[in-house]
């Protein structure tokens, strides 16, 4: 038989803050008020997007002193992708940088939000449309000279809600964008603390399993405990055990303690270089 227990496995950092300064602007040049598909309903719900957004990284930020977290502009007008792409744009970057004192530039590009639908045939036959609200933002990071550092799309989606089907021909009639401003400033503060965090270490639990039985109490106890050093070299005797099936999973076991073991040096390593890094 087999129990499972948890490891931590730690992440080095997606993207690397400075070693001197930790000043940060936040800038949306997406004018959600310009393009044709946004109709005038709309746009509360995509302003709603920016303020999430804005809020979810200035709390992903918060609980680090070494950054100072700013807001410059939040709707940067008549601001396109094709602007954004010419040589000056480069000079905009600078301009708003030394007007915040700021070594870097967090800048929402573009937002797409959307309602996606599913039909579900339910046991009497009738049918269910489930709605799932999408939303997509879409960020450059840039240093203070105007260089392009890391270009992400920090994403989130939900159960919006679900209504019994009603067909017109073809046509279905899913919920209005215009009233899932909440929903979408949620959705969107969330997306803005999961792009924080790619600043810092990222840990998580993972799962591995252990055999038990007679000749592994011991081993075993010793690992849950938090001291798998210790079973080492018990498994390693039982690895040369006479009995095939007890060397194979002493093997097993034996294998998972290196992988604890390597889990634990790999986050303080982690954790000591970022650290040390200044930040």
């Amino acid at each position: 038989m087999k129990t499972f227990i948890q490891t931590q496995k730690t992440y080095a950092p997606e993207v690397y803050l400075p070693a001197d300064s930790n000043r940060i602007v936040f800038v949306n040049f997406f004018d959600y008020t310009v393009p044709e598909y946004i109709k005038d309903k709309q746009e509360v719900t995509y302003r709603m997007s920016v303020k999430g957004f804005r809020d979810g990284l200035a709390a992903g930020f918060m609980p680090d002193p070494r950054v100072h977290f700013m807001v410059g502009d939040t709707l940067s007008r008549r601001k396109t992708v094709m602007s954004m792409q010419d040589s000056t744009f480069r000079d905009t970057i600078v301009n708003i940088c030394q007007r915040f004192n700021a070594n870097l530039l967090i800048a929402l590009d573009s937002i797409n939000i959307w309602i996606d639908e599913e039909q579900v045939i339910d046991e009497d036959n009738s049918t269910t449309s489930e709605y799932y609200l999408n939303s997509y933002n879409y960020v450059t990071l840039y240093s203070y000279e105007g260089e392009a550092i890391d270009r992400t799309i920090a994403k989130r989606s939900k159960f919006y809600k679900s209504r019994p089907a009603f067909f017109l021909g073809l046509l279905t009639f899913p919920p209005a964008l215009s009233k899932a401003a909440a929903d979408v400033a949620g959705l969107s503060e969330g997306a803005g603390r999961d792009y924080a965090g790619r600043f810092y270490p990222f840990a998580e639990m993972v799962n591995v399993s252990l055999y038990t039985g007679g000749p592994f109490i011991e081993t075993n106890r010793m690992i849950t405990a938090g001291n798998p050093v210790e079973a080492i070299e018990p498994l390693r005797e039982l690895t040369r055990s006479s009995n095939r099936n007890i060397a194979r999973k002493a093997a097993h076991n034996l294998s998972v303690v290196y992988e604890i073991l390597e889990n634990r040096r790999n986050t303080e390593k982690i954790n000591s270089e970022f650290l040390s890094d200044g930040k």
